[in-house]
C-alpha cells in the first residue's frame, strides 16, 4: 500500500509545474514516507563546488533555506557523497565534527544521511535527512529507498527540456560566466554594462528555465547543451 501511495506522490510531483511547489513536494515526501524528521534540498554547482539550500520539511511545517551557502568542497562527508553519487550517513560524532558548527547548532543536527542528486550522471543537488531516532541507525535499505524515491521525484522534473529558444544571447552568454565561476564584478566589464544589468539578465535566465537558482540554471543549460 505503501509503494502504490509513494508512486502517486511521484505522479504529482511530475505534474507539478511550479518549481517551488515541486520542491517541496519532493522534501515533504522524504518525511511523509520514510522514517526521517526532517529533509532539505540543496541545488548543486559542480563547476564551482557551491551548494544552495531550497527548501526544508518536517512533518509540521516546510520553510526556505535561500540564505544557505557554502562551498560543499570544504565539507568532506557531502563532498564525497556528490563526487561518488552515493549515499552516506553521519553519526552524531561524525556529523558534529565534519558538518559546520554553525549549521549544528542553528538547526540541532544529531545524525544525518546525505543523498546526492544525479540527472545525466551530473551532480545537480542533494538532500540532507535527520532520523527520527537520533541514536538508531538509518538502514541501507532506508537509504536505497529513500535514493530510489529521489532520483523518481528528481527525473520527473527534467523530463521535459526547457524552453532554450527563449533564452537570448546576453542570457546565455551570462550562463555561461557562471558556469566558469565569474561572479557579476568579472562580467560587466567583459559585457560592457553595469552589474545590475548583468543581474536583470541572470534573473530572466532563471525565469525562462523555470529553475529558482543560478546553480539550477546553469546545471540545466549544461544538460541540454546550451553552455559548456
Amino acid at each position: 500500500m505503501l509503494e502504490e501511495t509513494l508512486m502517486n506522490h511521484v505522479k504529482k510531483i511530475s505534474h507539478q509545474k511550479d518549481m517551488a511547489n515541486k520542491s517541496q513536494m519532493i522534501v515533504k515526501g522524504c518525511v511523509d514516507f520514510f522514517p526521517f524528521q526532517r529533509a532539505s534540498l540543496f541545488s548543486y554547482s559542480c563547476l564551482t563546488g557551491v551548494g544552495e539550500g531550497i527548501c526544508a520539511c518536517t512533518s509540521e511545517d516546510t520553510f526556505s533555506l535561500h540564505n544557505v551557502r557554502e562551498n560543499i568542497h570544504d565539507i568532506y562527508p557531502i563532498h564525497q557523497a556528490v563526487i561518488h553519487n552515493k549515499p552516506i550517513y553521519l553519526t552524531i560524532q561524525h556529523a558534529k565534527s565534519s558538518i559546520p558548527a554553525k549549521y549544528v547548532k542553528r538547526f540541532s543536527i544529531s545524525s544525518l544521511a546525505i543523498i546526492p542528486l544525479i540527472v545525466n550522471d551530473l551532480a545537480i543537488g542533494l538532500v540532507l535527512v535527520d532520523p527520527i531516532h537520533a541514536n538508531e541507525p538509518v538502514t541501507k535499505n532506508d537509504l536505497m529507498k529513500l535514493s530510489h524515491y529521489l532520483k523518481l521525484a528528481v527525473s520527473s522534473t527534467f523530463d521535459s527540456a526547457p524552453p532554450t529558444y527563449l533564452l537570448s544571447k546576453r542570457e546565455v552568454e551570462v550562463l555561461q560566466y557562471l558556469a566558469n565561476g565569474m561572479g557579476l564584478k568579472q562580467m560587466a566589464p567583459k559585457m560592457s554594462v553595469s552589474e545590475f544589468t548583468v543581474r536583470d539578465h541572470i534573473s530572466s535566465a532563471i525565469r525562462k528555465l523555470g529553475v529558482n537558482h543560478r546553480t539550477e540554471a546553469v546545471a540545466v543549460a549544461i544538460r541540454h547543451k546550451m553552455i559548456i
